[in-house]
């Protein structure tokens, strides 16, 4: 089995986990943490709110081993936001359409190793499966951090998330968790792990 580049292709894993106080789960991984550009400043654009203020201050003392991309969609969306123009609410998705179609998912594929995708949205858009593609749900990515011992239990940190206990955190209730009880963890075709 080899190990994982993770790619984070939409806010709703880190907004979870920042909800459940659990940024530093991702940490635990030991790999790198590819976000893309616009996915990146959704989670960052309003400094005066606590989550995006917490969440670009984790990211950016944690490169690496957290590797924004950039993008066209994201590059575009900056220069509107620079000018008051208004964006595209479904920008990070677009962005990472961008960067897989651009050739950015393949930079990571190209070298044989196995990429896994973080993701919550119930509709992950992958057209071709690559045999060196993992796939991975946040629900999935706690079962998994039970199973090795890193956290002591999946559902605690699933009932923070839709519960939270710290202040300034609302629920994720916004977010329907499609993939509970269980979680979506597809290894790649050639065998990947992503377990600490």
């Amino acid at each position: 089995m080899k190990r994982c580049t993770i790619v984070i292709p939409d806010a709703g894993p880190i907004n979870s986990l920042w909800v459940a106080d659990r940024l530093d789960l991702l940490l635990e991984l030991d790999m790198r943490i590819v976000v893309v550009d616009a996915v990146y400043d959704e989670l960052t654009s309003d400094l005066s709110y606590i989550k995006d203020n917490e969440v670009k201050d984790f990211i950016d003392s944690n490169s690496p081993p957290f590797v924004v991309e950039t993008t066209d969609i994201g590059d575009m969306e900056r220069e509107k936001r620079l000018h008051g123009g208004k964006l595209k609410r479904n920008a990070g998705e677009l962005a990472m359409m961008d960067f897989v179609s651009g050739g950015g998912l393949e930079r990571y594929l190209d070298f044989k190793e196995p990429v896994a995708i973080l993701y919550e949205d119930k509709g992950i858009r992958i057209l071709s499966k690559p045999p060196n593609l993992h796939l991975i749900s946040t629900v999935g990515l706690l079962r998994g951090l039970q199973e090795v011992g890193v956290i002591e239990s999946a559902e605690d940190v699933i009932y923070e998330m839709l519960h939270p206990s710290k202040p300034g955190r609302r629920p994720a209730d916004a977010r329907v968790f499609n993939d509970l009880p269980d979680g979506v963890d597809e290894p790649a075709e050639i065998g990947s792990s992503w377990k600490p």
